[in-house]
């Protein structure tokens, strides 16, 4: 059995996702919803990532304090394939 947590942050909102592993089967609960509100700096529009970063913080929390989840794993997608890979050393 794996616990897992996935981040899927997309053009309009992001969510935090559990996914329990058990044999052939997989079952997944979202635990967190949040809206993904791009910021505008004249012409330029970007991704607040200081606001993404607390929400896959809260994301977290939720999962390991409030679900007292043990995770094995963390996965991060993003809207236009970029993605990030961090091992258990950070």
């Amino acid at each position: 059995m794996g616990q897992y947590l996935a981040f899927d942050l997309g053009a309009e909102s992001g969510r935090a996702i559990s996914g329990v592993l058990s044999g052939s089967s997989l079952a997944v609960e979202e635990l967190h919803r949040f809206p993904n509100n791009p910021i505008r700096e004249g012409s330029s529009i970007y991704w607040d990532t200081d606001r993404l970063w607390r929400e896959i913080r809260r994301g977290m929390d939720i999962a390991v304090r409030e679900r007292k989840l043990t995770l094995d794993g963390i996965g991060v997608d993003t809207w236009g394939v970029d993605f990030a890979m961090i091992d258990a050393d950070g």
